[in-house]
């Protein structure tokens, strides 16, 4: 099951709001009150059986859950758009096909559930499947099935989980409900009935023992033993303990980080099962909500746990839906997927929550409101957000990038200049200068390389190496230190240079102008020249591109090495 949006209306601060929800990892942010725990009990109102969720009447106050400041007693509506599948959820699509006495035409279909509530308390459901009226009486048994198949997986990073047994030693242990498939559950409760033949044969003896003595009390008694029900159901407790070089140690005694993400890697891993292993007639794929999985982490482990949950979230194809104030659980892969909220003001008082527009080039709304940093910062940053693989290449703008596709396009010139380095250009030197967006762009990737001109040098190195980041293993300038030599056209072959100096003695002379734009103007344009010029040759001798071999070498070298987590120091030097 996919949850598509929540619509709201006079439902504490969400007085009329509208929130759409990606269909793979999603998250919700904003300020403490914004509104994120309203959303939650929300979801809860209509994933979960029984406990708190609004529409239990017999926990729902309308006076106190309404919205306070509304003078007119206004019906607090709730509106859910959901989507289910014929191979995700066929226990649920069966079930509807039965409740509305017509199949379910194509793979997929849309929910949409109306709850209403006025003053009398009283609560109104009403039900579209795909756009169609459900009957009344429908509508209700489709809403029970789906709150009795308490198919969201809440876990709240800063509660405590779980259930404590007593072992040997009689030291407490926590141990953890893993769910288990049908045919799991069928062979537990084969293996259960011996030996619960086996505990009967047991207490039998005991209990002849125990009432012999007992016997000799003035007041009689007879004793039984009960064994336990259910020795075996779809659920079963198990401990855990993880090993750290070669030393066993239960996951409660390892630090509050450790245990934060090992539950909730356990709740993936739990949502995932119920997934693959249940039969039709029980299957109907979980939600997942994580209210800040971030708790007890340090910057480089969140940076690290947020990629692994987003690659976990499309992997196993899991809705998840996480609420965090960290920059780095957000969806970076996909911007858009960022609901931020936030109060609006009247009067010097907070009100309704509203949505923050992440769309177009809004996109970099969240990240900015976690780290601080003012919104258009972000702007030349897109290409970097939108990069994937593992090694990234990070240089000054397109004409630099340009360069390095082509010696991955042409291995003969390069020498064998990997083909599976992500080239992506940042924008120019400025934008290097902001250690702590560039900190938190390079935490995105696992193996990150950068490049700038040499004649930047003294503006960025200082920012570079204050990040924790060495020249020759991080990043390196590029040109050579001599006249109009000291960018990355500086590496080129001689006779490139003296091909374009040549032609073009305008834009040369441009380059000598006390206007700043001219100047400008002019070395754009060259540039673009000294790139045509370089690509119309393939006969380039060794000795000819030895400059640019020597760079190429020196990045290929540490973007292929194993294992190098350039943000890990780079947030460590920071923090």
């Amino acid at each position: 099951m996919k949850l598509i949006s929540i619509q709201a209306k006079n439902y504490r601060t969400l007085q009329d709001i509208r929130l759409s929800f990606s269909k793979s990892y999603c998250t919700v942010s904003g300020q403490n009150n914004a509104g994120k725990s309203s959303v939650i009990r929300l979801l809860s109102a209509l994933f979960r059986r029984g406990g708190d969720y609004p529409w239990d009447e017999s926990r729902f106050d309308y006076k106190e859950d309404r919205t306070q400041w509304l003078k007119q007693s206004s019906p607090v509506e709730v509106e859910y758009a959901v989507e289910v599948s014929r191979n995700d959820d066929p226990a649920l699509i069966s079930f509807i096909e039965t409740m509305v006495k017509t199949p379910v035409s194509g793979t997929t279909a849309t929910l949409g559930l109306l709850y209403t509530m006025a003053d009398a308390g009283d609560v109104k459901i009403t039900l579209k499947l795909n756009s169609a009226d459900v009957d009344e009486k429908a509508a209700k048994e489709i809403d029970r099935k789906i709150k009795e198949s308490n198919i969201l997986f809440l876990y709240n990073s800063t509660t405590r989980h779980e259930e404590y047994y007593y072992g040997r030693g009689r030291r407490a242990r926590p141990f953890y409900e893993f769910v288990m498939s049908e045919d799991e559950s069928k062979a537990l409760d084969a293996a259960g009935k011996i030996i619960e033949r086996k505990f009967r044969k047991l207490a039998r003896e005991r209990r002849t023992g125990l009432n012999s003595i007992l016997g000799r009390l003035s007041e009689k008694y007879d004793v039984e033993f009960t064994q336990p029900e259910g020795y075996s159901t779809r659920h079963m407790p198990l401990g855990i303990t993880l090993r750290d070089k070669h030393v066993e140690v239960p996951l409660v005694d390892w630090g509050s980080g450790t245990q934060n993400r090992t539950r909730i890697m356990m709740a993936v891993l739990q949502a995932n099962r119920i997934r693959t292993t249940a039969s039709p007639d029980d299957k109907i794929t979980p939600i997942l909500v994580i209210e800040e999985p971030e708790s007890f982490l340090h910057p480089s482990a969140q940076s690290e746990f947020g990629r692994i949950l987003r690659t976990l979230s499309a992997e196993f194809g899991i809705q998840t839906i996480v609420t965090t104030h960290s920059p780095y659980m957000l969806n970076r892969e996909e911007p858009e997927s960022n609901i931020l909220l936030c109060r609006e003001a009247a009067k010097g008082k907070a009100r309704q929550t509203r949505v923050i527009d992440t769309s177009g080039n809004n996109w970099m709304a969240p990240f900015a409101e976690h780290l601080g940093i003012a919104p258009e910062e972000f702007g030349v940053w897109r290409p970097v957000f939108s990069a994937y693989k593992s090694r990234v290449l990070l240089v000054e703008g397109s004409i630099d990038k340009e360069y390095f596709e082509y010696f991955q396009q042409h291995q003969n010139l390069s020498e064998g200049f990997a083909k599976d380095i992500e080239v992506v250009p940042y924008g120019g030197k400025d934008t290097l200068k902001n250690t702590l967006l560039v900190q938190f762009v390079l935490s995105k990737f696992d193996n990150v390389f950068v490049t700038y001109d040499l004649d930047a040098d003294h503006e960025v190195r200082g920012a570079l190496t204050r990040l924790g980041l060495k020249e020759g293993k991080d990043f390196i300038s590029l040109g050579l230190q001599a006249p109009g030599r000291d960018s990355i056209e500086g590496l080129l072959p001689e006779r490139v240079l003296a091909a374009v100096n040549s032609r073009e003695t305008g834009l040369v002379m441009g380059l000598r102008s006390r206007d700043n734009s001219e100047r400008r103007d002019a070395k754009d344009k060259l540039k673009k020249k000294y790139l045509e010029e370089f690509k119309q040759h393939t006969d380039y001798t060794r000795e000819e591109m030895k400059d640019l071999l020597k760079a190429l070498k020196v990045i290929s070298g540490n973007l292929t090495r194993p294992n190098k987590p350039i943000h890990a120091t780079a947030l460590s030097r920071r923090t």
